[in-house]
């Protein structure tokens, strides 16, 4: 047993059972009454002042034939206080079951013990989910968020022994554990975990942290089927869905323990992203801002400032310029409800948004070197359509039009990009009157022309 190893329990002498010191410890049970071995669930450490067995000499035995008995992961007594030593045929059973029996000194209080044994439950929960904080230079890289966040819930269920899930609600995108998760779903839907419209129960466990426990009756099952379902809130808005999936079992004490770092960290991940993405949006902004209006002009420039934010320089980006195309409104309020729809719609392309007045934003594209160009500007395009159905869904009376650099240039190229978007919305204008979506390309000559 780890804990054995803890300064607290130096003094706690292990008599019989060596085999079985790897057991893992799920709760404290205390036996002190004839019967309170029935009262157990499994892989309790049975803590007793041996009181219980010298006023009933055949309790030991009796216990020691129980099943209760073989799912214990250890007991302790308290020895030369009611009973001085533990006969050797009990010794032997212990042995032969690798359970586990730990002389405990007369000192330490219950409360103490089990103080102590939460302390080294909690901190060791502390180094397995230890993840870091989040790299600002990688914030916007989903598979960067992914792989954080894959980490966290392979360890709950490795700790728990329960599968996890966490959906994020702006990308719609779940993440698993393992392929468990998947296989107990069964024919639950993934927003039944927080909005079941069948009949069931809810059992609240923690209120501050609305840590809820659903549980519905199916004749499939003996037991009543559960999970667990917490909701990850930044601000005032819940981004994402914690669920553990207990199906048929209920989790225990120490796993609450795991629940709860788990879901703090998930909890603390999101803020970070939050915090680090307001810094790199200010920070790109007034890069393409410093572009645009030519404070900054050299390559040399343009690239260090580049590379600060993050930036691959390695390789070549597409242009969007997106307009309001209708006089009234003003963009820059709308500004979280863009960039949301940018990383739950097109969060695939890794784009990355600018504002440049309250008309106007721009899009960065990276040109993703796996697909040919025509696949590239395939993608942009659809990913711009939804885009704007989602913005014009979103916003009321917004109308908006697209100009499109089809060029792929490298990013010190970026305002003579920026130039060609412009050129696409004022000759698309007169050219295609009724298109939305206008590509440099498609001006043809025209494109060299002045209006």
């Amino acid at each position: 047993m780890e804990m054995l190893k803890a300064e607290f329990f130096k003094d706690f002498k292990v008599i019989a059972g060596h085999g079985g010191l790897e057991k893992q410890i799920q709760g404290i049970a205390i036996l002190d009454a004839p019967d309170g071995y029935n009262w157990t669930r499994g892989r309790e450490f049975v803590i007793s002042s041996g009181y219980v067995f010298k006023q009933h000499p055949e309790l030991f035995y009796k216990y020691l034939k129980s099943d209760k008995f073989r799912n214990i992961s250890g007991m302790g007594i308290k020895l030369d206080r009611y009973i001085n030593k533990v006969p050797e045929d009990i010794l032997q059973v212990f042995n032969e079951c690798n359970i586990p029996l730990i002389h405990i000194p007369l000192f330490p209080s219950w409360m103490d013990i089990m103080n102590q044994l939460n302390v080294l439950v909690m901190n060791k929960n502390i180094r397995h989910f230890r993840i870091g904080n989040i790299n600002p230079r990688s914030f916007s890289n989903i598979s960067y968020q992914s792989r954080k966040i894959n980490k966290i819930l392979s360890q709950m269920e490795i700790e728990m022994k329960f599968p996890a899930m966490l959906y994020d609600l702006s990308s719609e995108k779940a993440h698993y554990s393992s392929p468990a998760f998947v296989e107990l779903m069964e024919d639950l839907k993934i927003e039944d975990f927080w909005n079941p419209l069948f009949e069931h129960t809810k059992e609240i466990l923690c209120d501050n942290l609305q840590i809820i426990r659903y549980r519905f009756i199916d004749e499939k099952y003996d037991r009543p089927y559960s999970w667990i379902t917490i909701p990850v809130t930044v601000g005032d808005k819940i981004k994402a869905y914690f669920v553990v999936v207990e199906a048929t079992g209920l989790i225990d004490y120490f796993d609450q323990f795991s629940l709860r770092i788990g879901f703090l960290l998930l909890q603390s991940l999101y803020e970070q992203i939050l915090v680090a993405q307001s810094i790199g949006d200010i920070g790109f902004e007034k890069f393409i801002s410093d572009i645009v209006n030519d404070n900054i002009k050299t390559e040399e420039a343009i690239t260090k400032t580049a590379l600060e934010l993050g930036i691959d320089i390695n390789l070549k980006y597409y242009l969007i310029l997106l307009q309001q195309d209708n006089l009234d409104g003003n963009m820059t309020i709308y500004k979280d409800e863009f960039r949301e729809i940018l990383n739950s719609r097109i969060s695939n392309m890794q784009a990355r948004m600018a504002l440049i007045d309250e008309k106007s934003c721009i899009f960065l594209i990276p040109f993703d070197e796996r697909l040919s160009e025509e696949d590239n500007l395939k993608l942009i395009k659809e990913s711009a359509y939804i885009f704007k159905a989602k913005v014009e869904k979103t916003i009321d009376n917004i109308k908006i039009i697209f100009g499109v650099s089809d060029i792929k240039e490298p990013i010190y190229e970026l305002k003579k990009n920026f130039n060609r978007c412009i050129q696409a919305i004022n000759m698309g204008k007169i050219l295609y009157p009724n298109e939305e979506y206008i590509t440099y390309t498609s001006l043809g000559p025209l494109g060299w022309m002045d209006i």
